[in-house]
């Protein structure tokens, strides 16, 4: 039976912690973002030789990889600017002829 200090959803969870200065029992529920049972048994190690497996999804704002060989990186997600902020602003809005009045 594998440890459970060695399982690959404590280190996801030890990985995002780390990228978030927080405490693991901090984060939220890692099943919101995956299967945790499915996610051990997949990177289970087995006596086959099996094709390398990789697995990506998002976690806490984060794009979690996790790859067959026991390396978990957790990268920071782009968020789109929303259109608002990028749209090129042209003449003056409504309250701005108003206080200039």
């Amino acid at each position: 039976m594998e440890d459970d200090a060695s399982t690959t959803v404590l280190s996801v969870l030890e990985t995002v912690a780390a990228a978030e200065r927080a405490d693991p029992v901090d984060l939220p529920p890692l099943a919101d973002a995956v299967d945790p049972q499915a996610l051990n048994d997949l990177f289970e190690p087995s006596g086959e030789k099996l094709a390398p497996v990789t697995v990506r999804f998002e976690y806490c704002g984060y794009e979690v990889t996790v790859r067959g060989v026991g390396s978990v990186t957790a990268e920071p997600v782009d968020r789109p600017a929303t259109a608002a902020a990028t749209a090129p602003r042209s003449g003056t809005d409504a309250g701005e002829e108003s206080l200039a009045d």
